[in-house]
């Protein structure tokens, strides 16, 4: 994911209590946390914090705010607590404040109660200072935040949301962590045997496609992830190379539970060439496991619900 931001900024979130104002996400220079992502709404969302707690508000902004997989007009979150405005999902970190059961610890190198909302992407929070970061290209490789993807990915595989709601959320992670101009999920449909798009995320409008039917149709022939230097000049993928004369660099993983490919996730940029490295390739290896394990516990859960409908009630021995 690329915000548009060259470097990390900081920002502070004062408690208003003490004279510190409500601070605003959006994608537009007035709001004192700015993040350039077609995601974000010209105002996004409004977060408040009153030394305890912070709360953050929906601005009716188009994309939503999402805590705990769930789109919320209004919802309080404490520390370690993830929330998403558009495609941007900030951890709060840092924070002076603990739930009523737990003793006050104020984090800081003076007496103010400060908190700390840094993006994922965000470098780690220097707890001396308080600040709301957003992520940039330099951040993407850190391991911390690769870890706190994966934590989240895994959370949403045992999460009760629906399988359309963790696949969604498991796209999002990816386009984070990953420039892309493209994003695709598809599944495998049981009757045609072919793979369908199940979530798609485009950030360009230059193109007609949403993927590469090419790179698909390779990886899921293979059966193994695949990364691409330049999509148009590569000579090893089958078919029309008319349709990809406007992709560059490109990867696609499987999704495969053990029993074979049921369906892929697929990433692009239509403006660069050779952009991913080996890691890259690993973390969206990594998430397409984790949504192999969401379709197969999904699948599971289905099955069990079918088979308890079919046993019949059996009557009560009489008393």
């Amino acid at each position: 994911m690329n915000p548009g931001l060259p470097e990390e900024q900081i920002f502070p979130v004062a408690p208003t209590a003490k004279g510190g104002a409500p601070v605003t996400i959006g994608r537009t220079k007035d709001n004192q946390i700015f993040c350039l992502h077609k995601s974000l709404s010209r105002k996004h969302a409004r977060i408040e914090f009153d030394g305890r707690r912070v709360t953050v508000t929906d601005l009716q902004s188009k994309n939503g705010v999402f805590h705990n997989g769930r789109r919320v007009a209004r919802c309080e979150v404490s520390e370690g607590d993830t929330f998403r405005c558009g495609d941007i999902t900030f951890l709060v970190e840092g924070a002076t404040f603990r739930s009523p059961a737990t003793k006050l610890v104020p984090v800081g190198r003076d007496d103010r109660a400060v908190a700390t909302l840094p993006s994922p992407m965000a470098k780690l929070p220097d707890f001396g200072h308080t600040k709301v970061s957003s992520g940039n290209d330099g951040d993407r490789n850190n391991y911390k935040d690769k870890l706190f993807l994966l934590i989240r990915a895994s959370e949403l595989c045992v999460s009760e949301l629906s399988i359309d709601r963790v696949l969604e959320e498991l796209v999002t992670l990816a386009v984070q962590a990953i420039t892309v101009d493209r994003c695709a999920l598809l599944a495998l449909d049981d009757q045609t045997l072919d793979m369908h798009p199940r979530v798609v995320k485009s950030f360009t409008h230059s193109t007609r496609y949403p993927y590469s039917q090419r790179v698909v149709d390779f990886v899921v022939d293979h059966g193994s992830p695949a990364s691409f230097a330049d999509v148009s000049r590569d000579r090893r993928l089958p078919g029309d190379a008319a349709r990809d004369a406007d992709v560059r660099a490109a990867m696609c993983v499987p999704i495969n539970p053990g029993g074979g490919t049921i369906g892929v996730i697929y990433v692009d940029s239509l403006s660069h060439s050779e952009l991913y490295k080996p890691d890259d390739l690993a973390l969206l290896r990594a998430i397409a496991n984790h949504a192999a394990v969401a379709i197969e516990g999904a699948a599971l859960r289905g099955g069990e619900a079918r088979g308890r409908s079919l046993v019949p009630s059996m009557p009560r021995p009489p008393r």
